[in-house]
């Protein structure tokens, strides 16, 4: 790896200028995926949400509770308690553990349930507190003479989803289909990964699941925060928001204080094998593999807005964003679309904040008390692509992500005159000067009032 490092450092010019775009693409690639959720999100509420950032800490300690937390091994990694549900994929070939299937049917439901959300049909209240109620009534009955049949957390489970939703059929709540269905396809999805064992897809299926997871997250937020403040002024609900991220990140900064959470990423070097670099050398330039997953994921990311905008519910998330009254005139649910724009926008701030503990942000591969500060970072792509613009989202992060690389780049030399971490301003200095010139982003839409 010194070899490596050495050996950039003395890369020509033309190589190192090649090496700083890549470098400051997948740093502008981070922003944008993070910029692309606040964006999301604004232009369904109208609302800037500032628990971006707390919900990026939050997404990549889902992803670190998969990863790094195995059950049935003999000492658990983690220092969490309760880690029986993280571990879908243990990285023993075919789940033969009762906890690890325990796991993989919790997030299947969970799965079914955000489908089902997602196209409308809520879950009931009363099926959420029965079977969270029986299965806590489970867990204990398994520490009590005569019930050892209970000790497998599947069981368990088992009986906790039977019980929560039959007291919601019984309380009138109907189930939409797409909630078994989603949750089959993902059980059998779940399994076949756990059978493959190869750490490359396994990762990848635990980053899913942590989006998932997310996603799930971001519309528990909406109904139980935002919902209720329809109507009211919007500064009241950007300051909600701010509040969700005080209070998320605490629980977030709390989780890492002490010990910082690993996401295992494959492509990460092992420091017990100096040959192992988590790169490759292009022209005496060093490349760290994050980078181009990076890209690739920010890529996947917007093709797959812009395919989901060209949907039914994207034309409707898109009416809503224009005229909320006139869309709810026209039998749109806004309710549905305030869920799915915030299950997005969660679901980006996970992925977001899974690549903020990768380079070119972290060196550290790890979540930190520093993870949440991201969407902070981001914050100058969002305001200099334009607040409602999806593509403003991807060429904002871009731009900003290459002034700040190419600022630490070139202007090092600088260093004692700019001070040190100055790069760090240089994206604030960018969006000053074009918002001098366009007020409303490069690709936002300008509003017109008359008096």
């Amino acid at each position: 790896m010194i070899e490596l490092l050495a050996q950039a450092g003395g890369a020509g010019g033309f190589a190192t200028f090649l090496n700083t775009i890549v470098k400051g693409l997948a740093l502008g690639g981070v922003y944008a995926i993070i910029a692309l959720g606040f964006v999301i999100i604004f232009k369904a509420t109208q609302v800037l949400n500032f628990a971006q950032g707390a919900l990026a800490a939050a997404g990549g300690l889902f992803l670190s509770f998969l990863v790094f937390d195995k059950p049935n091994q003999d000492a658990p990694q983690g220092i969490t308690p309760g880690t029986w549900w993280r571990a879908p994929f243990a990285g023993d070939g075919f789940p033969d553990f009762g906890e690890q299937w325990a796991s993989i049917l919790l997030i299947s439901v969970l799965a079914g349930v955000v489908w089902s959300m997602l196209v409308g049909r809520p879950i009931s209240g009363w099926v959420i507190i029965a079977g969270l109620a029986s299965f806590l009534a489970c867990r204990w009955l398994a520490t009590r003479q005569g019930f050892t049949w209970l000790d497998e957390p599947l069981i368990s489970l088992i009986i906790a989803l039977a019980i929560g939703f039959g007291v919601g059929v019984a309380r009138g709540w109907e189930p939409s289909t797409r909630l078994p269905i989603g949750a089959a396809i993902t059980f059998v999805l779940l399994v076949l990964i756990a059978a493959i064992d190869n750490t490359w897809i396994e990762w990848f299926g635990n980053l899913i699941i942590a989006v998932v997871l997310g996603a799930l997250f971001g519309m528990v937020l909406e109904r139980v925060a935002i919902r209720p403040m329809v109507g009211e002024p919007l500064f009241s609900m950007a300051v909600i928001t701010l509040g969700l991220e005080i209070a998320i990140r605490q629980f977030a900064n709390d989780s890492v204080k002490i010990l910082s959470r690993p996401v295992l990423a494959p492509w990460e070097g092992d420091p017990l094998d100096p040959a192992s670099d988590g790169g490759f050398v292009i022209g005496g330039a060093f490349y760290n593999w994050s980078w181009l997953v990076i890209l690739a994921a920010a890529a996947l990311c917007f093709v797959g807005v812009f395919a989901f905008y060209r949907s039914k519910l994207g034309v409707a998330m898109r009416a809503v964003s224009f005229d909320q009254e006139a869309a709810m005139a026209q039998g749109i649910n806004v309710g549905q679309v305030f869920a799915i724009a915030w299950a997005f926008g969660a679901g980006l701030a996970v992925l977001g904040g899974v690549f903020a503990t990768q380079p070119p942000i972290s060196q550290e591969s790890s979540v930190t008390v520093l993870t949440a500060l991201v969407a902070f970072r981001a914050l100058p792509a969002v305001i200099l692509g334009g607040l409602d613009s999806v593509q403003g989202a991807a060429i904002g992060g871009l731009l900003i992500g290459l002034a700040e690389i190419f600022a630490g780049q070139y202007l090092a030399t600088f260093t004692d005159t700019l001070g040190a971490g100055y790069q760090t301003i240089v994206p604030y200095v960018v969006m000053l000067g074009v918002l001098l010139i366009r007020p409303y982003g490069l690709f936002g839409t300008p509003e017109v009032r008359r008096v």
